[in-house]
């Protein structure tokens, strides 16, 4: 009865091997995946890159140095929703950030070329003004909500 019961316990173990084996496996062939998605973006990228003007590249490698400050996020988060900020929802709240104003900017050169201006010719505030109008117009800015999210209820 002993040797049996090892035999049991022996083939239990190896069954588990198997599985841990092919989860393993798995976590390989998804580390290999995400590797050559990484290669071919970056050669997507570099050869986007090549394209650029001499202008479209010294505006790409600001907006690639540019941050906004964490500390200033994290209060102004703070204080309009009256949570604390855990460190990664701060990076996240940075990165839609500063996707937000790359939008903004990109739409107020947008409109700064329908008046005229080249690319060579710096932005004004009332370009950025238009655009976040015409942002808004299109719906993509988040309105104030004005239904309370919770109803009070009588106990």
């Amino acid at each position: 009865a002993g040797k049996q019961k090892e035999e049991e316990v022996e083939e239990e173990v190896e069954k588990e091997e198997e599985v841990e084996d092919g989860t393993e496996f798995e976590r390989r062939r998804d580390k290999e995946l995400q590797e050559e998605m990484r290669l071919a973006d970056r050669e997507k990228m570099v050869e986007l890159l090549k394209h650029f003007t001499p202008e479209q590249m010294n505006r790409y490698e600001c907006y690639r140095r540019s941050s906004l400050p964490k500390p200033v996020l994290k209060r102004l988060f703070q204080t309009m929703t009256g949570t604390i900020l855990n460190p990664n929802g701060l990076i996240v709240l940075a990165a839609v950030g500063k996707m937000f104003v790359g939008e903004l900017i990109e739409l107020a050169r947008q409109v700064a070329d329908e008046q005229g201006l080249t690319d060579l010719d710096e932005i004004a505030p009332a370009h950025i003004r238009e655009a976040h109008r015409r942002m808004d117009v299109a719906g993509m800015l988040f309105k104030e909500r004005t239904k309370p999210l919770f109803k009070k209820q009588r106990l």
